[in-house]
């Protein structure tokens, strides 16, 4: 009787996994999924997470490295400069991945805004940050609100803005 009992325990407790299909390599994944940024790079090499980063008032750019498997989207990398939520302060580049079709992106953003004369010898913290909506013009966090479902992630860097030749 214990063996019968046990038996029908088990039975009920198992059933049928069917896992889902994991390729993201020529569909959409379906469900909403935050877009990346993989890597950031300056006009030398690639930027270190986490790392100081050395920039000059009015030159330069970022290339940054995205993923996203809602192939249909398109994705708005915003580069903020000491941004704080009780102090918001305006992205200092933005620019726009258009869908390819294809899970990684990438797109060049504008640095030449990134440091300010005022930022000369400060170290900042720099986000660059991945949208997979477009922001609001109104809304919570300022300067980074979505429409509903929106989803972002980021890389944070801080920033050595230096005056050029030092």
């Amino acid at each position: 009787m214990g063996a019968l009992l046990s038996l029908i325990v088990v039975s009920q407790l198992t059933g049928c996994v069917i896992t889902p299909s994991l390729s993201v390599d020529n569909q959409d994944a379906g469900a909403n999924s935050p877009p990346a940024v993989i890597a950031v790079r300056g006009e030398q090499s690639e930027l270190p997470e986490l790392g100081t980063v050395v920039f000059v008032p009015g030159e330069g750019s970022l290339n940054v490295e995205l993923i996203d498997t809602d192939l249909l989207d398109t994705l708005y990398v915003r580069v903020f400069v000491d941004y704080q939520l009780d102090a918001p302060k305006p992205a200092r580049s933005t620019c726009t991945a258009a869908s390819t079709g294809d899970v990684k992106r990438t797109v060049t953003c504008d640095a030449t805004a990134l440091c300010q004369e005022l930022d000369v010898g400060k170290l900042l913290d720099m986000n660059v940050k991945v949208f997979d909506r477009a922001l609001l013009e109104t809304g919570t966090p300022l300067f980074q609100a979505m429409p509903e479902g929106g989803l972002s992630t980021g890389k944070v860097f801080h920033l050595d803005c230096k005056r050029s030749g030092t």
